[in-house]
């Protein structure tokens, strides 16, 4: 049976052998200081998504997904033919003083955070370009609305060690936060090496030491 926020409350109780109110009181805070550094130790390479969307002529802006938060970019590509180009991530700064002019169009090749619903073209587009734009997607926290997650989903051994390491912390067993801390870093290392080897065999986005910036074949 898949993990959701009601089951994972219930499994650190019974992991733990504690129903007390003092303890049950505090289930909340245990899955939200797990939530907290899962975020900061997990590789977000596993939340990697992607959107198509359209370039339009003479407009310099992209509207974003309501899922993208700003500066989780990991690529943006254009299409021409069957050639599809990664455009170069800049500051907002450098294509407005690389494309001054927004009357004057041509082909995208750099994009920046506008601001948090948009990213800004460079040079302004004079055509409509078909765009894929990858981005590291939003994992929102556990709650009684929102009963499940992408953790609870692909890594619930790990969400619950975690869990019990910050039950175990509250209720003073430091034998039992040893070993549950062990189990959780064990793990994280694992899904980490994992997330290094598929960013390994992805393509890479200009910059990066691997592959090109260019691919045939509409991939």
């Amino acid at each position: 049976m898949a993990m959701t926020y009601s089951s994972l409350k219930t499994d650190i109780q019974t992991w733990a052998e504690n129903t007390g109110t003092d303890f049950n009181n505090q289930l909340d805070t245990f899955i939200d200081n797990t939530f907290a550094s899962l975020s900061r130790d997990i590789d977000p390479v596993g939340f990697n998504e992607n959107v198509t969307t359209t370039a339009i002529a003479g407009d310099r802006f992209v509207n974003l997904p309501t899922a993208i938060e700003p500066m989780l970019f990991n690529y943006l590509t254009i299409t021409v033919g069957s050639q599809v180009t990664y455009l170069e991530m800049k500051t907002l700064a450098y294509c407005q003083e690389y494309w001054p002019n927004i009357a004057l169009q041509g082909q995208p090749k750099y994009f920046a955070n506008f601001d948090d619903d948009r990213v800004y073209l460079a040079p302004t587009p004079d055509q409509a370009y078909t765009l894929k734009l990858g981005y590291q997607g939003k994992i929102n926290p556990l709650s009684n609305t929102n009963t499940t997650n992408w953790y609870t989903e692909n890594i619930p051994s790990t969400l619950l060690y975690a869990s019990l390491a910050e039950a175990n912390l509250f209720t003073k067993n430091m034998e039992d936060y040893t070993i549950y801390k062990n189990l959780y870093k064990e793990q994280v290392a694992a899904i980490n090496n994992e997330a290094r080897r598929r960013r390994r065999t992805d393509y890479k986005f200009p910059g990066s030491p691997v592959g090109t910036n260019t691919l045939t074949g509409g991939q």
